[in-house]
């Protein structure tokens, strides 16, 4: 007669039915985790398309922002070109008798 357990089953029969349930349960677990490893990629997968849409939208944003602050300078700098020509044309003594200071002043800290 085959050894029996406390539930009168033959103890072989018992441990191979136990140890299928728990190879079941293992592969169970093997799948559950495969699917939720699958969704994790999936949601940071979406999370970085957000971000990289988000950083590609800022990036563009500064960009016209840089633009339109250089086209801003760029009008003054002409501008105040246009006006300085306009003061020279108006008084050219002038304009000569400052040049000159300023190249006096510049030649006076030159030599220091």
């Amino acid at each position: 007669m085959a050894p029996v357990n406390a539930s009168n089953e033959p103890v072989g029969s018992s441990a191979s039915s136990s140890r299928n349930d728990i190879e079941a349960q293992l592969q169970q677990l093997r799948d559950d985790i495969a699917a939720l490893a699958k969704s994790v990629a999936a949601v940071g997968s979406e999370k970085a398309d957000d971000y990289r849409s988000r950083v590609r939208k800022a990036t563009n944003d500064a960009t016209d922002a840089s633009m339109q602050m250089v086209e801003a300078a760029r009008e003054q700098a002409i501008s105040l070109e246009k006006d300085l020509e306009r003061k020279i044309r108006t008084n050219p003594l002038q304009a000569v008798a400052m040049a000159a200071g300023v190249g006096f002043l510049i030649a006076l800290l030159a030599r220091r």
